[in-house]
């Protein structure tokens, strides 16, 4: 389990809850007490281990404030112990740690533990915080794009494609170049895509043609729809 096991095993799980309710962990306050609730079971099939940072604990928190108390269930260690890796590297305020701590919430919530794909573990850990806003934009909607592509009439081939129009947002990415490049890296993880809608459209020009235009729309697959449900609720695009 790399940095969980070199954290030793020296705070069972049973004992940290109980001694939650003991005055001298009553003086920690509701964000330990919600720390350790929540760590008893994110933590439970791969043993509890004392969790040192601060930050760490306000990840736990987060979670615990996503889960009715009753509802919680003990993490699978497939989804729980790679999310607690990941979550080292990542700052608090990062949209790529809201993504995980959704993730989490969902796998120790019996209501909701069936989101919880094992899969949007490593699919999260490939994406940048431009794709989660993507992701997020796209759950609602879909975003339409116009591109135009001259044609060469001596070659019978067509020139590279330049965008006339785009519905998505771009101002809200902290990097709007690189919208194309997102979505063909969503679109390799089966999350998105951009699809044409009906044919090209020839551009004329002097009684010739002279180029096309191609109508697309981006939108979210099937699976891309279930990450979102699961994983992207709380992400909010910085305008």
């Amino acid at each position: 389990m790399g940095w969980l096991e070199d954290l030793g095993k020296s705070l069972p799980v049973d004992k940290a809850y109980d001694d939650i309710c003991q005055p001298a962990a009553q003086e920690v306050g509701s964000i330990a007490k919600s720390t350790v609730k929540a760590a008893r079971f994110i933590l439970a099939p791969i043993d509890y281990l004392a969790a040192q940072q601060d930050r760490f604990q306000k990840f736990l928190k987060r979670v615990s404030d996503n889960v009715p108390e009753e509802n919680f269930i003990p993490a699978h260690p497939q989804i729980a112990g790679p999310i607690m890796d990941n979550l080292k590297y990542i700052d608090e305020d990062n949209v790529i740690a809201t993504l995980f701590i959704n993730l989490l919430s969902r796998a120790v919530d019996k209501e909701r533990v069936s989101e919880a794909h094992p899969a949007f573990v490593n699919i999260i850990s490939q994406l940048s915080p431009d794709e989660a806003l993507l992701i997020n934009y796209l759950s609602d909607a879909e975003a339409k794009l116009v591109q135009t592509s001259d044609f060469y009439r001596q070659t019978s081939t067509f020139g590279p494609r330049r965008t006339e129009l785009n519905d998505f947002p771009v101002q809200q990415l902290a990097y709007p170049e690189n919208y194309l490049l997102y979505m063909d890296h969503l679109h390799s993880l089966n999350l998105a895509g951009i699809w044409q809608a009906g044919n090209q459209d020839p551009i004329m020009s002097g009684g010739q043609q002279s180029g096309v235009r191609i109508t697309s729309y981006a939108r979210l697959t099937c699976f891309g729809h279930l990450f979102a449900k699961a994983c992207v609720a709380g992400v909010v695009s910085e305008q």
